[in-house]
């Protein structure tokens, strides 16, 4: 009779073990699953985010936008993408940047006043800024606000 307990030990214990290799093939095959669909459906906001920071430093970088930017009277701030202040080669620069997928409005404003840009537009609207200090010759802080919308 001493035997027979063993034996039946021994088939609880293999049966025990096949269920938890079930359990963890299952959970590697569901990972796996999952992190595919993740890779493959990107956020869109993220890559909007991405290229809108890509069109500020391009316009960070460029001497003669930051020289524009810099030379903006005062009494012309706040101002807007499609109004006369607004710079015209920074204009240029965000329009080559941009990779054709966004309609994006601009604002230059100083540093300490808040720059809003209104939304017309009953889509999601994706903004973020940049703040240029200064030139080897100006210091006049600046705040250039990009604010836009995927075309669908």
């Amino acid at each position: 009779m001493l035997n027979k307990i063993k034996t039946n030990k021994k088939g609880w214990i293999k049966v025990v073990e096949a269920f938890m290799a079930v359990l963890l093939i299952g959970g590697v095959i569901i990972v796996i699953i999952n992190s595919n669909s993740e890779v493959n459906s990107e956020d869109i906001s993220s890559k909007v985010y991405k290229d809108e920071k890509a069109m500020l430093r391009a316009v960070e970088l460029d001497d003669s936008c930051r020289t524009s930017i810099f030379s903006l009277s005062d009494s012309n701030l706040p101002a807007s993408l499609n109004g006369s202040a607004f710079p015209q080669n920074v204009k240029t620069k965000l329009e080559q940047k941009n990779p054709g997928y966004l309609i994006c409005d601009a604002k230059i404003c100083k540093i300490s006043e808040e720059c809003v840009i209104t939304n017309t537009q009953s889509k999601e609207v994706y903004s973020t800024y940049s703040v240029i200090f200064a030139n080897l010759q100006t210091y006049n802080p600046r705040k250039i606000v990009l604010s836009c919308t995927v075309i669908e």
